[in-house]
């Protein structure tokens, strides 16, 4: 069965992405009679299904969504093109799986690698007894993911617009007095009003605190001198964003004006550098050699980036474990930082789209040393 489910208003084609899943599962050395889709992030790319409980079961030929109750509305909605199995409210999920599998005629049943172990031990219980040997198959659909198609991107550019804009409406609160938690708040009420989600916790520090790369927002109220901190992104159609700008409440002093303007010069550096078939590891090397001329290497304790997409860590990215060459239609954050204990830190962030001869930026709000002296 080849369903035409696809999302008019984008341009999605549902049935495409699990044909394309197809092959990459179905057509290697010794692959299994089924795989089991479980991760909600990859059910949203294969069929757009947007609940928290499910399963996508796919045999070269036909294809089943398996879910409970509490999502059987929704789903018909949502995953019409594919037959709907429902789980039984006084039976395990695991054992329906099974059963389905087996009345598709399948013995060996491939899994995601990110199936957690207490999912996978049930259905190996159960697929011992009914005689369908379960097994992990790596990552299948987070590859596919890496690469993102045009609706995708479409969708990621309107969730760095909505990120810009947030960072322009939150300005008028960078004056002493408003604590971290108003910010914060300002924040997520703007992209809520806006028809997004925080795409994670939001990140607002000041003064010493800007040194905490994931700090917490606390009641601390801004003062002249300080620095801000704010790490954000919207979750707008199902795609993230991720923005991080630093400014100082007042004017800068000499050693803040040395440690932004370091920052901002490995990223500038560091996205100049992005083009297909550089490895990522080669591109967070370089930020870091920047930091090292300025001396400051030594504070800058994370990955330069990371892959954006259904969620904000989407994969593989900007990072000395990365090996993998870049591609045309990756997603990135580029996000080089500098956190010195007892003083503050600065961090910067893009995203950044590579393209076949370099890489676009989706992120336009000011990267230049912002001043707000009121």
């Amino acid at each position: 069965m080849v369903s035409q489910h696809q999302d008019q208003a984008t341009g999605v084609s549902y049935a495409e992405r699990r044909s394309r899943l197809r092959q990459v599962v179905f057509e290697g050395r010794k692959p299994p009679d089924a795989v089991l889709i479980t991760s909600t992030a990859n059910l949203y790319y294969l069929t757009g299904f947007t609940g928290s409980f499910g399963a996508l079961l796919l045999t070269p030929d036909t294809e089943r969504f398996i879910t409970g109750g509490i999502y059987a509305t929704q789903v018909q909605n949502e995953v019409a093109d594919v037959p709907l199995v429902l789980n039984p409210t006084l039976k395990e999920f695991h054992e329906t799986a099974i059963d389905t599998a087996k009345e598709l005629g399948v013995r060996l049943l491939g899994v995601e690698s990110s199936t957690p172990v207490a999912g996978l031990q049930g259905l190996r219980k159960v697929g011992r007894r009914a005689g369908v040997r379960v097994k992990p198959i790596g990552a299948p659909v987070e590859k596919l993911r890496r690469v993102k198609d045009a609706c995708e991107i479409a969708r990621l550019r309107d969730a760095a617009a909505l990120a810009d804009a947030t960072f322009g409406h939150i300005q008028r609160l960078f004056q002493p007095e408003v604590t971290e938690w108003d910010i914060a708040m300002e924040i997520d009420f703007y992209l809520r009003r806006q028809g997004a989600y925080p795409a994670f916790e939001t990140i607002a520090v000041s003064g010493e605190r800007t040194a905490l790369p994931h700090g917490k927002p606390t009641e601390r109220r801004l003062q002249r001198g300080d620095f801000v901190t704010v790490d954000f992104g919207a979750k707008l159609n199902g795609y993230c964003s991720d923005l991080t700008r630093t400014v100082v409440i007042g004017r800068a002093s000499a050693e803040q004006r040395r440690l932004y303007h370091a920052v901002l010069e490995a990223l500038q550096r560091s996205i100049d550098a992005i083009k297909p078939g550089k490895r990522g590891k080669r591109i967070d090397a370089l930020a870091r050699r920047v930091l090292e001329e300025h001396g400051l290497a030594e504070y800058f304790g994370h990955g330069l980036g990371h892959s954006l997409g259904i969620v904000v860590h989407d994969g593989t990215g900007l990072s000395f474990r990365d090996k993998q060459p870049l591609e045309a239609g990756m997603v990135l954050t580029v996000e080089p930082g500098v956190y010195v204990p007892g003083f503050g830190g600065v961090r910067i962030e893009q995203d950044v789209l590579v393209t076949e001869s370099g890489c676009e930026l989706l992120t336009h709000a000011p990267v230049e040393l912002l001043e707000f002296d009121w």
